[in-house]
């Protein structure tokens, strides 16, 4: 035997190895798997819990003095609940002069109804007694204002009388025009036979005829003058209804605004005492206190001023998701969505099912430049795990919401990097 069988035969090749067939088989399992198995694509958006309902912004009409705090950042409100008391102090108004202000509305809506219902003026006789002076203000600005209601009138009527008369003038003047022009018509006539007969000169013809030439001109301005007249005489008499209607109406406006104050200030009136205003702000709502602009007592409250807001409960919770722009074509109304509040741990506590249930259809833009879709997703429940009431989620909680956008296979995952090469490659600028 040679020195080379000897080297072959101690050193065979193997020709089978358990493990090559492992790795094999099991690649060949991966990618039929690859093939079948599917992966989920979402779309992440990071939101917050808010009510459906309107959050209440708690001002004060006065403003004033914060003399106690009844509630803090976060707390649970009923409504008709304290949260706020204010001592208007020097600033505010006392129970005598909101009594006089509510008189003087009062007087002015009845002076303001007589004007919009163009009645006689009649107002109450319990405060005219009792505020004889405001009554006699009054009084004097319902006469200056149907004086100088009048006196527009007044100039308006006498346009009217003057365009009436203008009118009638020219028609008289028609009418005269008419008879002159049939008489001459008549010697034109008959100077035309007399001209014929040469029993008149052809001058005195002429004349006739210039006669008549000059009434069939007199004519046509007069009948081209008088519609023009009787339309402005027209637009004269509609310019004296307009002129009363105005009136009323700008009456009817300010009785509006009077009517709005007159409703405010016997709100006021009633919370007054004689020692001073005491304002006790109380919620007009069951919520959670949220934004408290005080939280210190002898903060100065500004007038129409926020104090705080109240997000309301009893209503339905949805998540308000910012959606960044680059996934906006992949979300739309009813798919399935996930949500994870961040206040609770998503391992620990789980997970909400929800819906979205509207996406924005324009762009927004924050106040830090960030710009995104608004999108509002309904869960199927408002509490987290089986039991309600243990983890309930309340408005102003921060979530992480995962948007169900479709489905891919494992394989087209894998194999997508290479298509977008083979899509990008051999390409230049």
């Amino acid at each position: 035997m040679s020195r080379l069988d000897t080297l072959v035969a101690a050193n065979p090749v193997k020709t089978k190895s358990p493990f090559a067939y492992s790795v094999i088989a099991a690649l060949v399992i991966f990618i039929i798997w690859s093939f079948f198995a599917n992966l989920e694509e979402v779309s992440v958006a990071m939101g917050e819990v808010v009510p459906q309902g309107k959050v209440k912004v708690i001002q004060h009409l006065e403003g004033g003095i914060i003399t106690e705090i009844h509630v803090q950042e976060g707390d649970l409100v009923h409504m008709g609940d304290s949260l706020v008391q204010l001592d208007l102090g020097a600033g505010g108004v006392n129970k005598e002069e909101l009594e006089v202000r509510l008189d003087g509305l009062i007087l002015n809506r009845a002076r303001l109804n007589s004007e919009a219902n163009d009645r006689e003026l009649d107002l109450p006789k319990d405060i005219v007694e009792r505020r004889p002076e405001i009554a006699a203000a009054v009084e004097r600005s319902y006469l200056g204002r149907i004086r100088d209601l009048n006196s527009r009138l007044t100039v308006l009527n006498d346009k009217v009388v003057q365009k009436e008369l203008t009118v009638e003038e020219l028609q008289k003047q028609l009418e005269n025009i008419k008879r002159n022009l049939k008489l001459t018509k008549r010697r034109f006539n008959m100077s035309q036979d007399l001209l014929n007969d040469k029993l008149t000169s052809k001058m005195d013809h002429l004349k006739l005829e210039s006669e008549v030439q000059k009434l069939e001109g007199e004519l046509q301005s007069l009948l081209s003058n008088i519609p023009k007249a009787q339309a402005s005489l027209k637009e004269s008499v509609s310019k004296i209804g307009e002129e009363k209607t105005a009136f009323q109406r700008e009456a009817l406006e300010e009785l509006g605004t009077v009517e709005q104050s007159i409703a405010q200030t016997q709100e006021l009136l009633s919370k007054a005492t004689d020692q001073g205003i005491r304002a006790l702000i109380k919620s007009p709502i069951d919520g959670v206190v949220k934004n408290m602009t005080y939280n210190t007592i002898g903060g100065v409250v500004t007038g129409g001023e926020p104090i705080m807001e109240i997000v309301p409960i009893g209503e339905n919770l949805v998540i308000e998701a910012r959606l960044n722009p680059i996934d906006r074509g992949y979300v739309e109304e009813n798919q399935d969505a996930v949500v994870k509040i961040n206040t609770y741990d998503f391992v620990r506590y789980g997970s909400l099912d929800g819906k979205v249930i509207n996406v924005a259809p324009d762009s927004t833009t924050s106040p830090e430049g960030e710009t995104y879709f608004r999108v509002i997703v309904q869960t199927e429940k408002t509490y987290l795990g089986d039991k309600p009431g243990l983890y309930e989620i309340t408005p102003g909680m921060e979530a992480t919401v995962d948007i169900h956008t479709g489905e891919r296979s494992v394989i087209e995952y894998l194999i997508k990097p290479v298509l977008k090469m083979k899509h990008e490659a051999f390409r230049e600028r």
